[in-house]
């Protein structure tokens, strides 16, 4: 809840806020004497509940603080935005924040406005702490800022510049979990060690990298602060890493850069890091460095887009201690740059702390809050620059606007415009059909007109990436690929030329609602869009009957017209009637299968991410862990086992009980692999999502080969590279062929854009059944060295196994919640292809 704050009376001095100074340490609480500890000690956590009670306290006694909840997380704990900026400036929010929002679409502002609010508008700078919960030392230090921006005079000062916006934790579910699991472990050989399960509900570490799709709760609610609300000109994401490098890492950044960033933004953000580094090095510090593996070309992270929307994103990255336990890490164990002008002096190597990693943030910290406030004028001057400047390229035509027409999945079309318009992109929809660069499109086309300030978030979603080879064996830092309209299955077209349309801007894109077409009881579902599978499921879920042609779903019974006709209407598909069922009709079935979806002890973010789309579908699942593998009569209980993707080694050992207690140790094991086999052979359906394809093939002595595996083929091997790349598979027969009839391939297209990373290419021998091939140039988005090592072969395969089969996908189809042109890929294996 938001805390009132009272209109106060100052005097303005230096055309900036009024100042009063610095409270005394006595007059507002420190964070010791609320949580009961000096952050920083060590063995010590703070949880949620902790935190949160700090920051009330916090501003129910400094004017300077105030708290606001901007919703609930994923579990419902509250997600907090603190405030901290002069008494005077509180008492002027909304008018700062209509300010912000001026700054930033700079379309209208003029000369006059602008230089008024040069003289007396403060920089904003929006910091982001604990987004991965095992870093935690963050969630102290964000108690410890706001406390010291309140009582210390040189601090306190900066305020009649700045606004300074925390997020103390941005996975309060996950710092949580997290505490619990340490406290319980403390004192124990298993203090501080490996969570054996994900800190995000679903997602996990994928949090950050969320940031353009906005699946998670988290995500959409700060997502709304920072383009609709606050508009900062610095946005500042604080990391850690592993313990056995350098001790902090901050900008400037590593190539490649992204073409789509201002080369003056680019250099901005090498000044702030430039800045902080000064700072540390100021102060004695040691083992810092910059310009090393993290890179300026990934879009998705909590600082990649905000770069796309001409904020300084800045990133610091400090080496972890055991959780809140010393790590003691030997010189000779220490993987650390040769000294350079990227990494001046070396850390030596001892004991490392939590009140370690705190120092390093804290000098920071304080580093990006003076650059802001010295550099105030020049950061609001660029600001609005970079907005002009993105302005002048779409109205160039470079492209002048993207068209996006009625779409196959008009589910995914509004989930990516959506998504758009969250992150403050505008949107039209043409009232009229009209003609651009040649061709025409319908009414109801969505049109983004380029010349708009976020102009770099929409160009780097929507065009395909190039990125240039790394040479060696470097790769990219995240993913080299994210074009969305080829992984959603949207179509998007660049127009380069200006055109007249009838538009009308819009603030959300809803589905059309779809409808039953013809008469009879008898339902085909062309099974196009993603929200069909929903309706399948909900079909199976009510008992009704569905069968599937190679062209069609099927489905009747008595409640079926009432489950369609509202379930068309509500995701937008069309049904057809028919008075009969057509000929042909295959795999009849009355009932959801029971489907299993393995959840190691490894914290496994790919089957967090099954588990959400599962979910967002209403496909239900049961978790199934080491223990229920291994104990057998897999078939007595289920249907269909989904194994996320993990490699072999990850599923047969899982984690060493030196790392874990017993409970979560070990994996599959040869009692689980058995159990899978038996479970086939005895009729049952196995998913094997990308790496998790090279266990089954072992294990079940499938007629199949990864030609990528480690242990097959290594000189291919070593000539292929795709790190996290978009690749062309086809589903029609190499060579001009014809479609395999399939239960997987109902209402797949010929053709998909397929996302890859570590995935496999498969060669099968009768009785196996390749499925789709990669295409023979397979690029479509990101990198790909030699990509012939995988031209034409299976991408994925379908091998009847005893009464059973396996299914197995060389590619991750739900990835990151991201792939609606894939997800019925998957679904369909798990809805139609059970026994």
């Amino acid at each position: 809840m938001s805390r009132p704050i009272a209109a106060l009376v100052v005097c303005f001095a230096m055309g900036l806020g009024g100042r009063l100074p610095a409270q005394q340490p006595g007059t507002v609480p420190a964070p010791a004497s609320i949580i009961g500890f000096e952050p920083g000690t060590d063995s010590m956590l703070a949880d949620w509940g902790q935190i949160t009670r700090y920051f009330a306290a916090l501003a129910s006694a400094s004017p300077r603080v105030r708290v606001d909840t901007l919703g609930p997380t994923t579990l419902g704990r509250p997600l907090l935005l603190v405030t901290v900026t002069s008494p005077t400036h509180q008492a002027q929010l909304a008018a700062l924040r209509a300010g912000q929002r001026r700054l930033a679409d700079p379309r209208g502002l003029t000369a006059r406005a602008l230089d008024s609010l040069r003289r007396h508008q403060p920089a904003v700078v929006l910091i982001g702490h604990n987004i991965h919960s095992t870093e935690i030392a963050s969630s102290l230090s964000s108690m410890e800022l706001a406390y010291r921006l309140v009582t210390e005079p040189t601090l306190a000062r900066l305020l009649d510049s700045l606004v300074v916006l925390l997020v103390p934790s941005l996975n309060p579910d996950g710092l949580d979990t997290t505490v619990a699991w340490y406290r319980r472990y403390r004192g124990t050989r298993y203090e501080g060690g490996p969570l054996p399960w994900l800190y995000h509900p679903y997602v996990g570490h994928d949090n950050n990298r969320d940031w353009y799709m906005l699946t998670q709760m988290e995500t959409r609610l700060v997502t709304r602060v920072l383009y609709r609300e606050w508009f900062p000109e610095i946005v500042y994401d604080v990391h850690q890493m592993g313990s056995d490098g350098v001790r902090l890492f901050v900008p400037p950044f590593a190539d490649p850069v992204n073409p789509n960033l201002d080369p003056a933004l680019v250099a901005a953000t090498s000044a702030v890091g430039s800045a902080m580094a000064a700072a540390l090095y100021d102060a004695g510090l040691s083992g810092i460095a910059q310009r090393r593996r993290y890179d300026l070309w990934w879009h998705g992270g909590f600082r990649t887009v905000p770069a796309r929307h001409n904020m300084i994103g800045i990133l610091s990255e400090a080496a972890s201690a055991r959780l809140a336990s010393p790590a003691h890490i030997l010189p000779d164990s220490l993987e650390q740059p040769p000294r350079g002008v990227d990494a001046l002096v070396p850390w030596p190597g001892g004991t490392w702390r939590i009140g370690d990693i705190m120092t390093y943030q804290r000098i920071a910290a304080d580093a990006v809050l003076r650059y802001a406030a010295t550099s105030r004028s020049e950061l609001i001057t660029r600001f609005v620059e970079l907005g002009r400047r993105a302005v002048a390229a779409g109205l160039a035509g470079d492209p002048f606007a993207y068209a996006l027409p009625p779409a196959d999945d008009p589910g995914a079309q509004a989930t990516l415009a959506n998504a758009l318009l969250a992150a403050g992109i505008e949107i039209s929809r043409a009232q009229d059909a009209f003609v651009a660069d040649g061709r025409t499109y319908p009414a109801g086309t969505l049109v983004i007109l380029m010349a708009q300030p976020f102009r770099a978030h929409v160009k780097d979603l929507l065009e395909p990436q190039h990125y240039p080879d790394p040479g060696g064996s470097r790769t990219p830092y995240d993913i080299a690929g994210w074009t969305l309209p080829l992984t959603m299955g949207v179509p998007a077209d660049a127009i380069r030329a200006s055109f007249t349309a009838n538009l009308v801007r819009v603030d959300t894109v809803a589905v059309p609602p779809g409808r039953i077409v013809g008469a009879g009881d008898v339902f085909l579902l062309r099974n196009r869009a993603a929200a069909e599978s929903r309706a399948v499921a909900a079909l199976l879920g009510a008992g009704q009957h569905v069968a599937w042609t190679d062209s069609a779903v099927v489905g009747w019974g008595p409640r079926a017209r009432a489950i369609l006709a509202d379930l068309a209407a509500r995701d937008g598909f069309d049904v057809y009637a028919a008075p009969a069922a057509p000929a042909g009709l295959r795999g009849m079935r009355q009932r959801l299968p029971r489907i299993a979806l393995y959840q190691p002890y490894t914290a496994s973010i790919d089957e967090g991410w099954t588990r959400w789309v599962f979910e967002q579908y209403g496909i239900s699942y049961a978790t199934v862990h080491d223990g229920d593998m291994r104990r057998g009569e897999l078939r007595r209980r289920f249907d269909v086992v989904v194994l996320p993707s993990l490699s072999a080694r990850q599923l047969d050992a899982g984690r060493d009980s030196v790392t874990v207690p017993a409970a979560y140790a070990g994996g599959l094991g040869s009692a689980g692999g058995d159990a899978l086999s038996v479970f086939v052979r005895d009729g049952g359906t196995l998913v094997c999502l990308n790496a998790s394809s090279d266990f089954a093939i072992s294990r079940l002595k499938l007629p199949v080969s990864n030609v990528l595996a480690t242990d097959a083929q290594t000189q291919q091997v070593s000539r292929f590279l795709a790190a996290g790349s978009i690749l062309g598979v086809a589903f029609r027969r190499p060579g001009g062929g014809g479609r395999v009839s399939s239960p997987v391939l109902v209402g797949i297209p010929d053709s998909l854009g397929v996302f890859f990373e570590g995935g496999a290419a498969f060669e099968a021998q009768p009785p196996a059944q390749a499925l789709g091939w990669y295409a023979p140039e397979p690029l479509r988005s990101g990198f790909a060295r030699n990509p012939d090592v995988v031209a034409g072969r299976a991408a994925a395969v379908d091998i009847a196994v005893g009464r059973g089969r396996v299914v197995l996908f060389g590619f991750r189809p739900q990835f990151r919640g991201q792939t609606h042109g894939t997800l019925r890929l998957l679904f369909n294996a798990v809805l139609l292809a059970a026994p």
